[in-house]
């Protein structure tokens, strides 16, 4: 049995994993935690196999805490570090970390992830053969470092919430998020729905070449929009593609790129 340790600041995020993860034979999820000082003490406690670190933490950056448990423990678990952004790839494979995967995860990379981990597992375990093992492990992580982590991931339906019922929408029906309360809520082209994500937290989840985040309480889908306005000093309006027409803010710090992404 595969033993793996989640390490996630966002419950969505960690229980999404969770899920998937026990999809697969022979894995087991045996603890969770939300900082890095919490899984720095549970994973010497527990001594998992596997870590899947998220890079972004609340309390810590999580490169230094993989790097952490890699120098304390005698026994290290092989570290599989996660994040929203693959500008961090690097950087995370620089901590000795097996594998990087973006969010939002797909149930075919992280059989990937677990594939690989047993094949590192395998190797420990076979110490007369394990130099020549680790340094062509090394060899190939290095040189499908880019493939991996740059693979396109498959954005999965995002649960939602309307009329005391939970549903499941193809994200590709979004037309815009925006945050109402604490919370964001998903327009689609005539309904509206509630989600128990924060904006962030949805924004993770979503594709970074689909959608776009063109003001602090609003994610447009780029293939949504239907129009530009000028506004005031320099800040444009979305127009969107829904039956109301909505307008949406664009922030004058982003204006440039969202054109760019748009095409012009």
């Amino acid at each position: 049995m595969l033993k793996v340790f989640i390490v996630d600041d966002e419950a969505p995020a960690r229980e999404e994993l969770r899920y998937l993860l026990e999809q697969f034979f022979e894995v087991s999820v045996i603890g969770e935690a939300a900082s890095g000082e919490e899984a720095i003490e549970s994973v010497m406690q527990l001594e998992p196999d596997a870590v899947f670190l998220d890079i972004h933490l609340q309390d810590r950056d999580g490169v230094d805490v993989g790097q952490e448990l890699l120098e304390s423990m005698v026994r290290p678990p092989v570290i599989i570090f996660a994040s929203a952004y693959e500008i961090h790839a690097v950087r995370a494979f620089e901590t000795e970390a097996v594998d990087y995967i973006v969010k939002p995860f797909s149930e075919a990379r992280l059989e990937k992830t677990v594939n690989r981990v047993r094949k590192m597992l395998r190797t420990m375990e076979a110490p007369m053969e394990a130099p020549a093992e680790a340094a062509r492990f090394s060899e190939e992580q290095l040189q499908s470092l880019l493939q991996t982590v740059l693979a396109d991931q498959q954005p999965r339906r995002v649960p939602v919430e309307k009329n005391g019922k939970i549903m499941l929408i193809d994200p590709n029906e979004i037309v815009f998020a925006t945050l109402e309360g604490r919370y964001a809520s998903i327009y689609t082209h005539c309904e509206q729905y509630a989600t128990s994500f924060t904006l962030q937290e949805l924004e993770s989840r979503l594709s970074r070449q689909q959608f776009f985040r063109t003001h602090r309480a609003f994610i447009v889908n780029l293939a949504k929009t239907a129009e530009l306005v000028p506004w005031f000093k320099g800040s444009i309006h979305l127009v969107m593609q829904d039956s109301r027409k909505t307008e949406v803010p664009v922030s004058r710090n982003v204006v440039k790129e969202l054109k760019k992404r748009l095409g012009f």
